[in-house]
């Protein structure tokens, strides 16, 4: 298995996290349950089979999407095929997608989308530009091209929301609305207008999936786990807070996540 990670030069990485790039995955199992970590992803599958997004745990209902696609800010976990093999896709960071699409994100909450329908007819053009290199890094520069020429007009991060973003990704445990709203010198109601616009998520939202997310790094960090001091850590009101929290996010209880949980952090193996 290829598996390459490419962190663009500035103006990109001040909206984009990494892109990434594999081939030959194949894992053993066909479906995943993918938790929700605070970001939008855009992803181009470089083969020609369709890909299953799953309506329920059972794999009996589920949508399929080919070619290229975006999935916007998660409030759940959605359910995902697990057999993509070879793939290129773009990690945004949070509020990272907007100069690159022509609409609030909060349009693109909980929806994975064809790209096509957002890019139209540019959607198949990167595509095809992309299997058109035989190179890896070479198709990174095809896409990092083509998303500087996309975002060139609109790429300025918002001050307010990016200090926001910034705050409640690194101590969500330690920053309400009221204090972003007393920090940064605007009411509570425009600050949670500007987040559903550039992030998609309101703040509350935001703030709760990365403490989720928090509790999911730690996890790993740690080998013996203390679940109330975590919680502690965390933010949490107290223990039974925590649970319902974890539960709400992952459909399961910590315990049964360490358990579960596969190689991969947000990724949980299923069938």
């Amino acid at each position: 298995m290829i598996y390459r990670i490419h962190k663009p030069g500035p103006p990109l990485s001040q909206f984009i996290d990494f892109f990434f790039y594999y081939e030959g995955f194949h894992a053993a199992h066909s479906m995943e349950k993918l938790l929700p970590d605070g970001a939008v992803d855009l992803l181009i599958d470089l083969t020609e089979t369709p890909k299953k997004l799953f309506l329920n745990e059972e794999g009996t209902a589920y949508i399929t999407f080919k070619k290229s696609w975006i999935s916007g800010m998660k409030t759940n976990y959605i359910l995902i095929d697990a057999s993509v093999s070879n793939m290129i896709g773009v990690h945004f960071k949070p509020g990272g997608c907007y100069p690159f699409v022509d609409f609030s994100m909060e349009e693109l909450n909980d929806l994975t989308i064809g790209l096509d329908c957002i890019w139209g007819n540019d959607a198949t053009t990167i595509r095809e530009a992309i299997l058109g290199e035989p190179c890896i890094d070479k198709r990174f520069r095809v896409l990092e091209n083509y998303l500087l020429q996309k975002g060139k007009n609109k790429m300025e991060n918002h001050v307010l929301v990016h200090y926001s973003v910034g705050q409640l990704t690194r101590s969500p445990q330690m920053w309400t609305i009221r204090h972003l709203s007393d920090k940064t010198g605007i009411t509570q109601k425009h600050l949670i207008t500007l987040f559903k616009k550039y992030v998609g998520l309101s703040p509350k939202m935001f703030s709760r999936i990365h403490k989720f997310q928090k509790v999911i790094h730690l996890i790993e960090e740690q080998k013996k786990i203390d679940w109330s001091m975590l919680a502690y850590e965390c933010g949490y009101f107290d223990q039974a807070h925590f649970i319902k929290e974890f539960q709400a996010f992952s459909g399961i209880n910590p315990g049964a996540y360490l358990e579960k949980r596969g190689p991969y952090l947000n990724f949980l193996p299923l069938a």
